[in-house]
């Protein structure tokens, strides 16, 4: 009884700091729309959309599914220094390559881009502050699940350079200050946790050989395949309504309904990614099954509440000029409603499981629908705001109807008793 009291505790303390850890990544972010959409109006703002929906595939990519592979490998090897440290280095290395890559890709684009060539630096700063927060090593972290410290450090970092924005950025000409300070803010929080891997963990850099690198690119794909196919989905609306759209103030309005939603994956990431090592270990599914018996009805009404109230929300949040924002966001509130139990059943219920296969496979099946129904819309003339939005909450209720589907239909067959 004493084991499994100290379990609950790791596990709500990992929860807690990860809210933390990944609120100083995107909520800081957050907090600073009603100001950013006031100051810079909705076409200027609409291009931070643009720059965040282009970096959120920059994001996935460098990514490249470690924060779920390398986590689980630091699972089962917590107490093998020199494993850990060829995992680092591995990661590392392999990050750095796609890096430049990226960079390469990404800086000819904007040139053949009219219009984003105009914006050079602004995009370019973008694009190397979400190069560099890619190096955050907090798989680790996650992996030994110990937020805490490290939590602490890199909330004040991001929290200074957050004020910042407050202080420089006091006029339309001044938006592409937003992203400069964001890279700084990243560079600085990349520096200390490196920092405190090697003080504190003693964690250090130990040379792979092509082998290893290899083995460990080869496992992480698995895991890349399912999350570059949930980006393809989520974040291309952005980039076609920039085409069908331009610098019409839709986008705005689009880029600043969809920073609630965003809030909404901000606040069930950090649970699926702390009961994700929690599950690996326990396999304490009943656990699962209570947590979600007792959340869903809160989320379902706070669903409601924003439906009725969207369009007054968005003018408290955004300015009196976004009241335009309340019907997309309406359009997008099933994506809000289902997302904690999409995140939660996947990784941490359907790895233990042994149904990775099929969680990578939910997010293919996402995309799949998204891009069928965006040629279906096509085809008839009615491709616009709303209907995408409609189609963006179809194929993530389907992502979640899927791995309901599987994890039901296993359980029944196989292990009821664990549920």
């Amino acid at each position: 009884m004493k084991k499994s009291f100290k379990i609950d505790k790791v596990l709500l303390s990992n929860t807690f700091f990860l809210y933390i850890l990944t609120f100083s990544t995107h909520f800081f972010s957050l907090a600073t729309v009603p100001y950013l959409t006031r100051i810079l109006g909705a076409v200027t703002y609409g291009k931070t959309g643009i720059a965040t929906a282009y970096m959120s595939y920059v994001a996935i990519i460098m990514d490249l599914g470690f924060i779920l592979s390398a986590t689980q490998k630091v699972v089962t090897h917590k107490t093998d220094q020199k494993y850990i440290g060829k995992l680092l280095f591995s990661v590392c290395l392999i990050k750095l390559i796609l890096g430049v890559i990226l960079a390469g890709i990404f800086i000819i684009y904007i040139f053949k881009n009219d219009t984003m060539r105009l914006d050079l630096w602004f995009y370019i700063f973008y694009l190397v502050a979400y190069l560099i927060n890619a190096f955050l090593p907090d798989f680790y972290y996650r992996g030994i699940e110990k937020m805490k410290i490290i939590t602490y450090r890199t909330l004040l970092v991001k929290a200074f350079f957050m004020c910042l924005i407050f202080i420089f950025v006091k006029q339309e000409a001044d938006y592409w200050k937003v992203p400069l300070i964001t890279l700084l803010g990243n560079l600085i929080a990349v520096i200390v946790m490196f920092f405190d891997l090697w003080k504190n963990y003693h964690v250090h850099f130990y040379k792979a050989s092509r082998n290893e690198i290899m083995y460990h690119l080869k496992d992480t794909i698995p895991f890349f395949v399912s999350r570059i196919a949930s980006t393809v989905y989520q974040a291309l609306n952005t980039i076609i309504l920039s085409f069908i759209y331009g610098n019409s103030e839709i986008l705005g309005y689009y880029t600043s309904a969809d920073k609630i939603v965003t809030l909404s994956k901000t606040g069930a990431s950090p649970i699926a990614d702390s009961l994700y090592p929690y599950m690996l270990r326990e396999r304490n599914f009943k656990l699962i099954k209570k947590f979600l018996m007792l959340v869903m009805p809160a989320i379902l009404l706070g669903a409601l509440f924003i439906f009725i109230f969207a369009d007054s929300i968005c003018i408290i949040l955004f300015g009196s000029h976004f009241a335009d924002a309340g019907n997309i966001l309406r359009c997008l509130l099933p994506i809000m409603v289902v997302i904690l139990p999409t995140y939660v059943l996947c990784f941490p219920v359907m790895v233990p499981l042994g149904l990775s296969q099929y969680a990578n496979a939910s997010n293919v099946i996402g995309m799949v629908i998204q891009i069928l129904g965006l040629l279906a819309l096509c085809c008839m003339g009615q491709l616009h705001i709303y209907t995408l939005c409609v189609l963006s909450s179809i194929s993530e209720v389907s992502v979640f109807l899927f791995r309901l589907g599987v994890v039901l239909f296993y359980c029944r067959k196989k292990h009821r008793d664990r549920f």
